[in-house]
């Protein structure tokens, strides 16, 4: 599926088993880039959704400030008991043009990773941001969703698995980030006479 013509498709949701010295590890990585440790710490607006990417920091704030469906779900995050963190996967071939992967829950907090891969347009990231962003509502929205495993499982009663994925492990979409995606794209397009 894609998010509009001469878009990559998405590729959402990563499953994957994540032992638990993995996790942990990643864990204590995610908590040194909370916005306290960060050296850009006026870029933390939302301390929801962390990055020290100053590219992705910029993007979001971009797509915030254009796009109300962003806003809504930049919103939607903040009310949340869920954390994301934004990064960049860093290979401009990679098929996934951006995946959400659950790390860990602790302390009644949830935590996810958002990774975004460089595209040529920044109104296509931002729509790709939106797309993955709204997985990350549909995970705060379910709280039975506290590991891989029950995220695996609620997305097959939500979504859908995406076998177009080039991402290795399970991939699920669902139509809500893809409407998101899509409605974010024309937003852009609208502001820019495109």
């Amino acid at each position: 599926m894609r998010l509009a013509r001469g878009l990559p498709r998405p590729v959402c949701i990563m499953a994957r088993t994540i032992t638990r010295a993995r996790s942990t590890a990643l864990l204590v990585l995610l908590m040194q880039l909370s916005p306290a440790a960060a050296s850009d710490a006026e870029h933390y607006k939302d301390p929801h959704i962390r990055t020290t990417d100053r590219r992705l920091q910029r993007l979001l704030d971009e797509g915030v400030l254009r796009s109300k469906k962003l806003r809504a779900l930049v919103a939607r995050i903040s009310r949340s008991d869920v954390v994301v963190y934004l990064s960049c996967d860093g290979d401009p071939r990679a098929r996934v043009t951006g995946r959400m992967t659950f790390v860990s829950s602790a302390g009644g907090v949830r935590y996810v990773v958002v990774r975004l891969a460089p595209l040529q347009s920044r109104a296509r990231q931002i729509a790709i941001l939106a797309h993955e962003l709204q997985h990350v509502v549909e995970v705060a929205d379910t709280p039975a969703i506290v590991d891989a495993d029950s995220m695996a499982r609620e997305y097959m009663r939500m979504g859908h698995i995406n076998h177009r994925s080039g991402a290795p492990g399970l991939a699920f979409d669902t139509e809500q980030a893809i409407a998101a995606g899509r409605q974010v794209l024309e937003e852009l397009a609208t502001m820019t006479g495109d």
